[in-house]
């Protein structure tokens, strides 16, 4: 394996690992051990170690070694005002424009969510239900032959993709269903400003997470 791809291939499994949340705020991360665990040398994981310390997801400190950084609430704001812009933009340029069986489409993903939510046993069940969380919010820009674009921002997210692990773990996921068609009959039905409120609703309601989260753990979040 060259040394750019296995630096790429521990940046990317060491990002997964604290977005979720199998990596904690304050875990420690020995590069010895993590290089061992992953079939590599040393110098290509203090690289991907370097590069999460630039994106604000990991901490090193001489005195202290390398920690998981905490949950960065004023980046999380811009993380998120930033897709609200441009997830508005695409839903709006196919408002009025679903054809049947793309509607049927966006309903099926809905109830797959709902029926998923209610089963609190199922296997892998919050990851499964983040990913149609991202699949219902992926289709608009599908449809415009942009997923490209929502792939990149939702890569370039570091704190609140962490804080979609923990609203999972909350009553939050039960308000997922119910802002999902809301969003969907804003597109169906709405004007502009409808599918802007929808949109800024849920996505909103991430404020309510953390609340709910710093109750429990405080110690997981900084201010900025």
């Amino acid at each position: 394996m060259a040394v750019r791809s296995a630096r790429e291939a521990a940046y990317e499994t060491i990002r997964s690992r604290i977005i979720t949340m199998e990596l904690k705020p304050g875990d420690e991360l020995n590069d010895h051990a993590l290089a061992q665990e992953m079939g590599i040398s040393r110098t290509p994981m203090r690289e991907a170690l370097l590069m999460l310390n630039l994106a604000r997801m990991v901490d090193i400190k001489p005195q202290s070694g390398t920690h998981v950084a905490p949950i960065n609430l004023k980046l999380m704001e811009m993380e998120q005002f930033a897709r609200y812009t441009l997830e508005k933009e695409i839903l709006n340029h196919i408002r009025g424009r679903l054809t049947g069986e793309q509607e049927r489409a966006y309903r099926l993903l809905i109830e797959q969510y709902r029926v998923l939510e209610s089963d609190s046993g199922a296997e892998n069940r919050e990851t499964r239900m983040l990913e149609l969380d991202n699949a219902f919010h992926r289709r608009a820009f599908e449809l415009c032959g942009m997923e490209a674009h929502y792939d990149h921002m939702l890569s370039t997210f570091q704190h609140i993709e962490r804080l979609r692990k923990f609203s999972l773990q909350t009553d939050e996921n039960k308000s997922v269903c119910g802002a999902h068609t809301r969003i969907l009959e804003a597109v169906l039905h709405g004007s502009e400003d409808d599918v802007g409120r929808a949109l800024h609703e849920h996505l909103n309601r991430y404020k309510l997470s953390v609340e709910q989260a710093r109750a429990i753990h405080p110690d997981y979040f900084i201010e900025g």
